[in-house]
């Protein structure tokens, strides 16, 4: 029980913008971690359910729903994950040598590639959320948990780098280890299914962008980095939560 709290409050301390707590991030504290990164996708779709049911009684334009649309899940996240994703996005863009590029993975100074990345993700994003129609909001609040649910499979599913973090992630039992990739099959299956319900062309439509950016993701990681890292990790989180919206609107608009 000692673990599961300690992982708990862990997953909450790294990944949201919640109070940090001083638990050290070691292999016994961390190892049911992944289970609880979800919820703070929850925590961004509550909010940006009831965001989306009062912004037509606050707002006459749609830009300001679109920036809080944009900005709202990083808030929350603590921008834990635009760390990784630019410093994966500057490495990718080095066209160096698979040493240099993890090498570059781990510098805490980002290039000037990094920078226009983030300013183009949060553009593209404000630009995405200024389509989406008022009752979409429900459906992509699930996004939110399934990407940090296939984030946590991939974590337990594929090779990580010799030097990566992500094995502090994984139990050494291989029950434990099956019990949380149940558990996170059956979240992204669920939320999967109640975006479907909610809106089957729509609902498909973001399922499938999640599913391609989680190919995309396991290709990259293997190419340029020989496995996954915290780093590409985090980068997926932020991918996806770009593509989810994209696809949608891809779906609202028929655009195929």
């Amino acid at each position: 029980m000692k673990s599961i709290a300690s992982s708990f409050l862990l997953a909450f301390s790294k990944y949201s913008c919640f109070p940090k707590s001083n638990i050290k991030p070691d292999k016994e504290n961390a190892k049911y971690i992944l289970i609880f990164i979800p919820i703070v996708g929850v925590i961004i779709g509550i909010c940006l359910y009831f965001w989306g049911e009062a912004w037509p009684y606050l707002c006459n334009y749609a830009i300001l729903p679109a920036v809080v649309g944009a900005v709202l899940p990083s808030l929350i996240s603590g921008c834990s994950h635009m760390e990784g994703f630019v410093r994966t996005a500057d490495a990718l863009s080095a066209h160096k040598s698979r040493e240099r590029k993890l090498e570059i993975l781990n510098e805490s100074q980002g290039g000037y590639f990094a920078i226009l990345v983030c300013v183009i993700y949060f553009l593209l994003l404000l630009g995405i959320w200024s389509e989406i129609p008022i009752e979409g909001i429900t459906i992509l609040s699930m996004g939110f948990i399934i990407s940090r649910s296939l984030a946590g499979l991939s974590v337990l599913l594929l090779t990580h780098t010799p030097d990566s973090r992500c094995d502090a992630y994984v139990p050494d039992s291989k029950t434990a280890k099956a019990v949380e990739m149940i558990i996170l099959t059956l979240i992204a299956c669920a939320c999967s299914y109640y975006m479907v319900s909610l809106n089957a062309e729509v609902g498909l439509a973001c399922v499938i962008g999640a599913l391609v950016t989680f190919v995309y993701y396991w290709f990259i990681s293997y190419k340029h980095f020989g496995g996954i890292t915290e780093d590409c990790f985090n980068f997926f989180i932020q991918l996806c939560e770009v593509i989810v919206p994209l696809a949608a609107i891809f779906a609202y608009k028929k655009w195929w």
